[in-house]
């Protein structure tokens, strides 16, 4: 069984629609590492370069800050969350816009205008997600919400998309999910 401690899920939407998205949106991608005591979340964030093409020997950068951040943390850590912007011209329905979730196109569709966007994302370690999607221009407007529940890690599939590392991070906080994971690395994956 986990040790890891988790906030009730009204918590960690707050925590996403609010709290995250109050980071300024010129810091660039923020990555935060949440760890639930019993009683209060405490939170630790590191600026993500995720700019210019990484090698194949090179690691992971939501990785590399991933267990920067968990190590601050230390034992318990149970989630991660991820803030980052969205431009409009990356929403259109092109091939080198593929990296973008479909949670945030959804999102984006319930917004007033196709603007710039300000994108929120919290994963925990049982995969279960919150998304909190606001126009960068009109952050005053209530974020679109949407919350994706946990799959069984028989259907476990690595997103094609830019949450795949956040994803992976997440799941690997519980040891009970290595298993799991070092199967999706050794599988081909469909695209999705």
């Amino acid at each position: 069984m986990s040790p890891i401690r988790y906030p009730d899920a009204e918590s960690i939407d707050e925590i996403t629609a609010h709290y995250l998205l109050s980071t300024p949106w010129s810091l660039g991608p923020m990555l935060y590492g949440f760890r639930f005591d019993g009683e209060a979340v405490h939170a630790e964030c590191a600026a993500v370069d995720l700019t210019g093409d990484r090698g194949p020997d090179e690691p992971n950068p939501i990785h590399l800050r991933a267990a920067q951040l968990r190590t601050a943390l230390g034992p318990g850590t149970f989630g991660f969350g991820f803030v980052f912007p969205v431009f409009a011209d990356q929403l259109a329905d092109r091939p080198e816009n593929r990296h973008i979730p479909e949670q945030v196109r959804v999102a984006a569709r319930q917004l007033p205008g196709a603007d710039d966007l300000i994108v929120a994302v919290v994963m925990d370690a049982t995969g279960r997600q919150w998304w909190a999607v606001a126009d960068r221009h009109l952050i005053e407007l209530d974020p679109v919400r949407i919350h994706v529940a946990a799959t069984p890690p028989d259907d476990w599939r690595l997103p094609g998309t830019l949450d795949a590392s956040l994803w992976t991070a997440a799941l690997a906080l519980d040891e009970t999910n290595h298993a799991h994971l070092l199967r999706l690395g050794r599988e081909p994956q469909p695209n999705t």
